[in-house]
């Protein structure tokens, strides 16, 4: 299980100081690490249901780092299979707007 965070003193933040990249950089560091596992043949899931401050705590971690998500690697199951609701999918007008 791989922990991905960044470190809230060392972050740019944007232009009117209301967003910053730490959320973004670890998500791309995130994605990256998921498709390099793919490319070496090792499954991997995206985990974000758990409580980012008690892991922070059991990990010991120091107050600057914020925890974005887990990432589980392995080799999936043979006989697993997606949730009955894996695929269902609102329609594209519910959650995209052309501006």
């Amino acid at each position: 299980m791989l922990v991905v965070a960044f470190d809230k003193d060392n972050i740019y933040t944007y232009p009117g100081d209301k967003y910053d990249s730490g959320v973004e950089d670890a998500t791309i560091v995130a994605t990256h690490m998921v498709l390099a596992a793919a490319y070496e043949g090792v499954d991997s899931c995206w985990i974000n249901f758990f409580d980012p401050d008690e892991l922070a705590k059991a990990l010991d971690l120091p107050e600057n780092e914020q925890i974005v998500c887990l990432i589980d690697l392995g080799y999936a199951n043979g006989d697993g299979k997606p949730l009955a609701n894996h695929t269902n999918r609102k329609d594209l007008s519910e959650t995209f707007k052309f501006i």
